[in-house]
């Protein structure tokens, strides 16, 4: 008996060993929760929500989300919609960064689509360097790279914007 508890104390220290330096950090300081959520507010109003179908929490200042969703508030009303697969939010910065299929509705029926997004919470604004498609209406507008107020009622694209404007009742 005594033989098998040291053999399995010196695995388990041999395991914690090799995961330090393997730069890998050990699961037991990790917890996973399910249906996360997290609202901004200012001294009254909301102003973004953050939602996650899963959430992995941990002791360093990241929050890696799964099934991402980000509601923008105006007035109290939700004006913009982001989704994305997943993502990660800074506790101390309040930082918010989106990936995977991003996808933002604006209740204007304005779309954008790209790869990945930041909100940076200092400037309050999102930015990204991806290739961007902004459709709305009859227009639809390309480029690389973003950046755009919280409501994404101004938006300026960074590089090679392209803008295609379709005639009423063309495909």
């Amino acid at each position: 008996m005594r033989t098998r508890l040291c053999t399995f104390l010196v695995i388990l220290t041999l395991v914690i060993m090799f995961s330090v330096v393997a730069g890998l950090k050990p699961a037991i300081s990790e917890e996973k929760i399910q249906e996360f959520s997290l609202t901004k507010t200012d001294e009254v109003n909301k102003k973004w929500n953050l939602e996650a179908e899963s959430a992995d929490l941990s002791n360093d200042p990241i929050i890696k989300l799964y099934k991402v969703k980000l509601s923008i508030f105006e007035k109290q009303k939700i004006t913009t919609r982001l989704t994305g697969e997943q993502g990660y939010i800074n506790k101390k910065t309040e930082d918010i960064h989106l990936e995977k299929n991003i996808i933002v509705r604006r209740v204007d029926g304005t779309q954008i689509k790209t790869a990945y997004i930041d909100w940076m919470a200092k400037t309050e604004t999102f930015n990204t360097e991806a290739k961007v498609f902004i459709t709305r209406k009859n227009i639809e507008l390309t480029g690389y790279g973003l950046s755009a107020d919280p409501g994404f009622k101004t938006m300026c694209i960074k590089k090679f914007p392209v803008m295609e404007i379709k005639r009423e009742g063309t495909k």
